[in-house]
């Protein structure tokens, strides 16, 4: 089994994540792919530190993935508060791209769950379109009942055969989805990739690519949603800084 390698191995409010180049990420995910196993990665923020800080359930969860992969700015400032060093910002809508890119010709089949009704369908026509030869071999809406009807939807994954499953309901709720299901779904890789369709069907627009390299995506987001965002960036942001000078204060104080 493909597995993290500790000395790559960052921690921040007590969840451990990765730390590499999006290219040794990459291979790393190719290696789960090309190894058979059945392994899960999430992404993780500011914001979703901030609620395995409260979810004790998410933050086990987050604990028991395979690989956690650190997305944002914030992570980025977390790392530089408790004296280490983050080499590089692994952002699903960025990361992704990557493996379509070599996909076709390594046959790499995809199954696109979540988001609402149509978003799929048009993120699959865009994939299509921008990496010819991909394999988009299923996909469905993320409104349906989790209660009842999860196991039909997980026959609908299992009967299109896929390598990899693209969990899009948004943290923490497809890693839960993830964990309780897991080992019903027949797939290699299922990867939590928040609002990853809304950005690629075209949904939502990203931010410009120098406020992506400056770490200013999030203000660029909160701009066009600020009735959404406004508490997860104006009142989160701050919160999830003052929860990591409090963290390293008691990590150092029990040294």
């Amino acid at each position: 089994m493909v597995a993290m390698d500790t000395a790559n191995k960052l921690n921040v409010l007590d969840v451990e994540f990765l730390s590499v180049s999006m290219q040794e990420a990459l291979s790393l995910i190719e290696q789960v792919i090309a190894s058979g196993d059945k392994q899960c990665v999430s992404f993780i923020n500011a914001d979703c530190l901030n609620i395995s800080c409260k979810d004790k359930e998410y933050h086990q969860i987050l604990n028991s993935q395979d690989f956690v992969l650190p997305d944002g700015a914030g992570i980025n400032i977390a790392c530089r508060l408790v004296g280490e060093r983050l080499v590089a910002n692994l952002n699903g809508t960025d990361l992704m791209p990557e493996l379509w890119e070599t996909s076709p010709a390594k046959g790499y089949r995809f199954f696109l769950l979540g988001a609402a009704p149509g978003v799929t369908s048009r993120m699959k026509v865009k994939l299509e379109e921008t990496y010819p030869g991909i394999k988009v071999v299923g996909e469905q809406h993320g409104y349906f009942d989790r209660e009842t009807e999860s196991d039909a939807v997980i026959e609908k994954i299992n009967a299109s055969k896929p390598n990899v499953l693209l969990v899009a309901f948004g943290a923490p709720a497809q890693e839960k989805w993830i964990y309780q299901n897991k080992d019903k779904i027949d797939t290699n890789l299922l990867v939590g990739v928040g609002g990853l369709f809304d950005f690629y069907s075209g949904d939502k627009k990203r931010a410009p690519m120098w406020m992506r390299k400056s770490g200013l995506e999030w203000m660029y987001r909160l701009y066009l949603e600020p009735g959404r965002l406004w508490r997860r960036y104006i009142v989160g942001n701050p919160l999830f800084i003052y929860r990591v000078f409090k963290w390293r204060g008691a990590e150092r104080s029990s040294t």
